[in-house]
């Protein structure tokens, strides 16, 4: 059953600057521990984690939730 589609297009650059700037505070809030775990040995990981910040938006999207407390971002992991 299809619940309905949702797309959503980030900047790596974005999600680059926002681990620059908070680091693991970061990361912890959004990524879960395997997202995390596959992300950062990778020699370029912010386009990575940009993939899954753009999937997990998508998902919001598609639940009709948006950035409510209904759904966090470490309940949904890519």
């Amino acid at each position: 059953m299809i619940i309905g589609l949702g797309t959503d297009i980030v900047e790596v650059d974005r999600i680059q600057k926002m681990i620059a700037d908070h680091g693991a505070h970061f990361l912890e809030r959004v990524f879960t521990a395997g997202e995390i775990a596959h992300c950062q040995p990778r020699r370029e990981s912010a386009p990575h984690y940009a993939g899954r910040w753009a999937a997990k938006e998508a998902v919001m999207k598609v639940l009709g939730t948006g950035f409510t407390n209904e759904v966090g971002w470490t309940e949904i992991e890519v």
